[in-house]
């Protein structure tokens, strides 16, 4: 089985559905904003629309965008969306307080690093020292993801974050959670199974995913790119060399034109 199956096998796991699941449930009541990213579309489309939730991705048209983040921040009713990796350059939302990551681009810090950004700004009208900021990396044991995920921890630690590995959460069985049953469960890794290699690829954006591109969410005026170029291009002298014409002649009629007393220092 290809790699790149097995990490879309992770991340569709029955219970790391539930345990999601549960923690949108358990912060909605908090009256919390979640953000839960997933770099898989497969994964982002099926969680989103198995629970009710609004999506987006790099497909996303403009004007569904602007309103689902527009109710994201000041709709009541929409307490919870679904991101691809395209969130991690393309807007701000500072009004989250939860991120919760179902897949992510392997060990990667720099993307490590962006989300945990979101959620770990000052929030308006919070009280800076009482504000607490909750990041869930879900993780299926025994899989691929284990070695990704000790990777982004040591980041994290080396930070100075504290992290916590959590087995079992307390509460889960009295919640009427999705995909309860044995048939449910056997019915999605069989769908998973039966998806093709291109499902189970990660988002591939248009642009360097490593790039400082930015979109203001109230005018939707795209900010700075930042793409490979040659250090000549930066003076102007792509496709140009140079060259130097001056001949002994013109330095002779150049040494005229100077004033005496310089023609001195000169010789």
């Amino acid at each position: 089985m290809k790699s790149m199956k097995k990490l879309l096998l992770a991340a569709m796991n029955p219970n790391k559905f539930r345990v999601c699941e549960y923690l949108i449930r358990y912060h909605e009541r908090r009256n919390d904003k979640i953000i839960i990213f997933s770099d898989n579309v497969f994964a982002l489309k099926y969680y989103a629309t198995k629970m009710g939730r609004p999506f987006l991705y790099g497909p996303t048209g403009q004007a569904e965008r602007m309103q689902i983040l527009q109710n994201f921040q000041h709709n009541p009713n929409v307490p919870a969306i679904f991101v691809s990796k395209v969130a991690d350059n393309s807007f701000d939302l500072p009004e989250a307080t939860v991120l919760i990551q179902i897949s992510a681009h392997g060990g990667s810090r720099r993307q490590e690093a962006q989300r945990l950004g979101r959620i770990l700004r000052a929030k308006r009208g919070m009280d800076a020292e009482a504000y607490n900021a909750f990041f869930y990396s879900l993780v299926s044991q025994d899989t691929m993801e284990m070695q990704y995920a000790l990777k982004r921890q040591r980041f994290l630690v080396n930070q100075g974050y504290s992290y916590k590995v959590i087995t079992r959460l307390a509460g889960m069985e009295t919640e009427s959670l999705k995909l309860s049953t044995k048939q449910e469960q056997a019915e999605l890794l069989n769908r998973v199974l039966a998806s093709t290699d291109e499902d189970a690829m990660e988002e591939k954006l248009p642009t360097d995913p490593d790039s400082f591109n930015y979109t203001n969410i109230s005018t939707g005026i795209s900010g700075l790119i930042r793409k490979s170029s040659k250090m000549s291009s930066l003076s102007g002298a792509d496709d140009a060399i140079y060259v130097d014409t001056s001949s002994s002649a013109a330095r002779k009629d150049k040494l005229k034109e100077r004033h005496p007393l310089f023609r001195l220092f000169r010789r």
